[in-house]
């Protein structure tokens, strides 16, 4: 450098503020202790039950039908009309489903373990209040982008 500093002492070469920007300069103790509150949390409905999951599903870990985490549901006329949905869980799932939804989506929205969801929907497709359908998916094709922009959605939401 010009003034016969290198580049790293130029670097760290002091100010002149260092005095005048010292922590120590400044008596806080009069200011009033600030304490940390929590924002008020969103309000949002949680299902709160005492049930454990499993037991909605009288203990199956297992789907009649073998369904993907992608595979799209929707609910049949029958189930609109609540046909075959007993509880309030298959009946929530069916109000749900009103607009086309992945597997993962409706775990997400029922705050339920996947495998609870499968079985749930199986039964449901089985007495015919939803209707269940595999994805094709095609990578350039919009609505397969904005499906797994709903998927991401989904899971982010658990």
């Amino acid at each position: 450098m010009g003034n016969g500093l290198d580049a790293w002492e130029a670097l760290h070469q002091g100010t002149g503020r260092e005095a005048f920007d010292s922590p120590e300069r400044f008596d806080l103790s009069s200011l009033p202790k600030l304490t940390h509150r929590q924002p008020p949390a969103p309000t949002r409905y949680e299902h709160r039950s005492l049930v454990r999951p499993y037991a909605r599903t009288g203990g199956r870990t297992r789907p009649g039908k073998d369904l993907q985490i992608e595979s799209l549901v929707e609910t049949s006329e029958q189930g609109r009309r609540y046909v075959g949905a007993a509880t309030t869980v298959q009946r929530f799932i069916c109000d749900l489903c009103v607009e086309v939804r992945s597997i993962a989506e409706i775990a997400a929205y029922a705050r339920l373990p996947l495998g609870v969801v499968k079985v749930i929907v199986a039964d449901l497709a089985e007495a015919g209040a939803l209707v269940i359908q595999q994805s094709d998916m095609m990578l350039n094709d919009r609505s397969s982008q904005a499906f797994m922009e709903r998927i991401l959605d989904g899971l982010r939401a658990l």
